[in-house]
This record gives structure tokens, C-alpha cells and sequence, in this order.
């Protein structure tokens, strides 16, 4: 299957009805377990794969060297997103050169956040709008496609917990969220957001899926699965747990993982993009 085939399957696969749940690899290791269980779905995640390979986050491992991982990760015959963060780019011309680059190596879709990287800010509505539809211009430039899913701090930064409860935050992811799907964005990611009021507000205006990052110790997915959301990842939760894990045997611990999820698969729930 093209690049350009796989993105859209990855785009339709994005239902309110039977949400897409990613299992987050943090190593080429890690993925090789992973895609061992015929799943086809490799999402990395930035602070996972950077302390792994002794960086700190906040694209302090090199573009380079996340590309060079990519390769090994089977990109063509498996559905690649990655985590850029910021965008690995200071202007539009170095995230032009990076997008190419992803799009030559097979990968379908990327996180970009709205923080600016370094900062405890979140870019303006319309630098970040600007980014999105240049990111769409350039892929439509090559004639190549990727998945957009953009992640929102509004949640994230500062205290989650009073955030949950701020009319505020709310208010402001909704804008947000309209502002970038209507700039080009496929999907908006509001790590933090646990409070199923504004979840449920946030998906009945959206017009792109929402992505939830959940923990996948002390969350309850089912708790989640009616509420509209089309994405669900875990963040760094898998890596942390495996860790923990006095097993370090990475096809057991995502069997482990698989198994408890397999009801949710076996009736329709979620979607895992299994072969």
C-alpha cells in the first residue's frame, strides 16, 4: 500500500464510535515487540523515546537521529506516526525540509504542539494556524499526504488539576481547536483533559476526532470509549510501566498489555490496526 493510501485509511479509521487506541514505543526494540503482535500502528512519543536513548525531552534528540530509528521501524509496511514536538524548526523552511523528510520515509502522521519549545507559552492562535497550513501546503507541494494530529497545552501547562475544573481552559481549547481544524489540522490532541464535562463539549463542537492521552495504570478505558473521542494514546505511561516491571521481556509486556484490551477489540470498541 502507497504512503498516500495508508494516510487515508489512518484518517478514516478516526470514529467517535470505535476510537483508535495507540500503543506508545519508546525504541526500535520496543517496536519490534509491538509489531510482533500483528499490530501495524507504531506511534513514538518524544519524552519516551529521548530519555531511552539518554536525551532529555524537548527536542534535545536529534531530528537525524529519530529519522534514522524510523528507517528501522519497517515505515512501509508499518502505519508510522511521530512526535515532533514544536516541529523540530525554528522557521517555516526547517519544518518544510522536515515534513519532506517524513514523507520520504513512509511515515503517515506526526505530532505537532502548540508550546512553544524552550517556553512555558503556547504559540498565538495564528502562528500556529499559520504552521499547520503551511504543513498541508507542503504535502499537497511533493504530492505526498501525512495525518496532522495537533497537540494543545491549554490542559497540560500549569496545575491540570484547577484546569479541569476552568471554564476558561475550556473556552480557550474550543477556539483552538476550531481555529486549527479549520487551518488544516486532521486530529487535536489536549493531553491533561480528564474531566468528561468538558471532554464531552470539546467533541460534540469539534469538527476533527479528539485525542485523549490516558495512563495506562490508573485510567480506565471504558470510562472513556462514550464520550465522542476518536484517538486514544497513552504517553509515556507504557514506558514508565515497563520499567517498573521487574520482567523486562518486551514481547510479554506487550501481550500483557494486549490482553487487556482484547474484549474492547474482540466487540467492536476501539480500533488496534491489527493484520
Amino acid at each position: 500500500m502507497k504512503t498516500c493510501e495508508k494516510v487515508k485509511l489512518f484518517r478514516e479509521l478516526h470514529r467517535k464510535d470505535k476510537p483508535m487506541v495507540l500503543l506508545n514505543i519508546w525504541s526500535v526494540e520496543s517496536a519490534k515487540a509491538l509489531t510482533s503482535t500483528n499490530i501495524k500502528l507504531v506511534p513514538t512519543g518524544s519524552y519516551a523515546m529521548a530519555d531511552n536513548y539518554g536525551y532529555e525531552d524537548g527536542e534535545n534528540m536529534p531530528f537525524e537521529e529519530i529519522v534514522t530509528y524510523i528507517s528501522q521501524l519497517q515505515p512501509y509496511e508499518n502505519f508510522i506516526t511521530v512526535d515532533i514536538e514544536s516541529g523540530y524548526a525554528t522557521n517555516l523552511s526547517e519544518l518544510e525540509k522536515n515534513i519532506i523528510t517524513l514523507t520520504e520515509n513512509g511515515v503517515v502522521g506526526i505530532n505537532i504542539e502548540d508550546k512553544v519549545k524552550g517556553t512555558s507559552s503556547l504559540f498565538n492562535i495564528n502562528e500556529q494556524c499559520q504552521r499547520i497550513s503551511f504543513i498541508r501546503k507542503v504535502c499537497e507541494k511533493i504530492g505526498s499526504d501525512i495525518f496532522i494530529n495537533v497537540r494543545t497545552d491549554t490542559y497540560f501547562m500549569g496545575d491540570i488539576l484547577s484546569n479541569n475544573l476552568s471554564d476558561e481552559c475550556l473556552h480557550q481549547t474550543l477556539t483552538r481547536m476550531k481555529a486549527y481544524g479549520e487551518a488544516g489540522a486532521d486530529g487535536v490532541f489536549v493531553p491533561g483533559l480528564t474531566n468528561k464535562e468538558h471532554i464531552q463539549s470539546i467533541t460534540n463542537s469539534s469538527i476533527v476526532p479528539i485525542n485523549l492521552m490516558l495512563d495506562i495504570k490508573k485510567d480506565n478505558m471504558v470510562d472513556y470509549l462514550n464520550l465522542g473521542v476518536a484517538r486514544i494514546s497513552f504517553g509515556p505511561s507504557l514506558y514508565f510501566s515497563y520499567n517498573e516491571s521487574a520482567d523486562k521481556d518486551l514481547d510479554k509486556f506487550y501481550k500483557n498489555i494486549l490482553n487487556k484490551l482484547n474484549s474492547y477489540h474482540e466487540n467492536n470498541q476501539i480500533e488496534l490496526l491489527m493484520t
